[in-house]
């Protein structure tokens, strides 16, 4: 969401704003993007195996991290934090800690469950390009309901498979599974709604699905 076709700062500086009100410590995971998407293809059509392909996204996605480390400013660790330990610990001296991905095979979701999970936060917010989970996917099936609450147990059942590099849906299912076993609450919204973005996190009424035991 914050760095699409073309890299720019504004968007980066706007989402780094919309965040600043929020006087919880925050740890934000940082995907790849579309710019991971285009050199994971490149680079599956040059022949990098699937670990190589892994690798090279979690340096875009950390890329991507440091610009929103540049945007807090101050207020963030100062650098893309490279695996849960060294979040919990920069949490306790910064406002902020941004990371991207930390292990092949895993996807950035993944991480932020993991994270979330490691750090004993109090809710998960998924920032996607769609604004929720639906039946099915939306861009494909107009017939597709948005599901306002659903249970842990139910998103492990839509989000399906898919694990290789570049794979994108509104929850991979690794993180699904991490999000179940956790019972930690989560939220899944658009993010180019970003007051709304600002009111999933914050706790309060929002537009999007609410991910807990039992709705």
């Amino acid at each position: 969401m914050l760095a699409g076709e073309q890299v720019k700062a504004p968007p980066i500086e706007a989402f780094a704003s919309t965040l600043e009100r929020i006087e919880a410590p925050l740890a934000i995971v940082v995907g790849g993007g579309a710019a991971a998407r285009t050199y994971i293809s490149a680079a599956r059509e040059l022949g990098l195996d699937e670990s190589g392909l892994d690798e090279l996204g979690i340096q875009l996605t950390r890329a991507n991290a440091r610009l929103l480390v540049a945007a807090f400013g101050d207020q963030a660790y100062p650098k893309p934090a490279e695996d849960f330990d060294e979040a919990a610990t920069a949490l306790r001296s910064y406002d902020r800690v941004c990371m991207g991905g930390t292990h092949p095979g895993h996807t950035t979701d993944a991480v932020a469950a993991m994270t979330a999970e490691r750090l004993g936060a109090q809710r998960l917010v998924v920032v996607t390009n769609v604004d929720g989970v639906y039946t099915s996917d939306p861009k494909r099936d107009p017939d597709a309901d948005r599901l306002d609450e659903i249970s842990f147990s139910d998103l492990v059942g839509i989000t399906g498979a898919g694990r290789e590099a570049g794979h994108s849906a509104v929850v991979d299912p690794l993180a699904a599974q991490i999000i179940q076993r956790s019972g930690i609450e989560t939220r899944v919204v658009d993010g180019d709604d970003q007051a709304n973005v600002a009111s999933a996190v914050d706790g309060v009424a929002f537009e999007g699905t609410t991910v807990v035991e039992a709705p």
